[in-house]
């Protein structure tokens, strides 16, 4: 990294394209992200439904897929007014305006799935 760069330029070069997308694909990074996100978060219950039950899936310019693999956590996101603060916390993150696309998956069959390209 040169002095000159900034950390959003060092996330930007790490994309990838696929499919006309740029598509983050440093799962460490992923993982960075949400730690993050969780400690911006200031709400308690927020923070602790989410933390270990959100999975990036993938970051495009289009915005961020989340896999969650709770229920709690998917009906703090049905809440807009959750949905909106988290995607506010999320694009302090990322250090620029994000759209979050969450999907729901039962966590045997996530897991189940990940298993089968080991």
């Amino acid at each position: 990294m040169t002095n000159t760069q900034t950390e959003e330029e060092i996330v930007l070069s790490s994309f990838a394209k696929e499919r006309n997308h740029e598509v983050v694909e440093d799962l460490v990074s992923f993982e960075d992200i949400l730690t993050q996100m969780t400690e911006k978060i200031d709400k308690p219950s927020i923070r602790n439904s989410l933390k270990d039950s959100l999975i990036i899936n993938k970051i495009t310019n289009e915005g961020v897929y989340l896999i969650t693999i709770s229920k709690v956590a998917q009906l703090i996101f049905s809440n807009k007014e959750n949905m909106r603060y988290i995607e506010e916390k999320l694009s302090e993150v990322m250090g620029k305006p994000v759209t979050i696309h969450l999907t729901f998956e039962n966590k045997e069959n996530y897991f189940n799935r990940k298993l089968e390209h080991i």
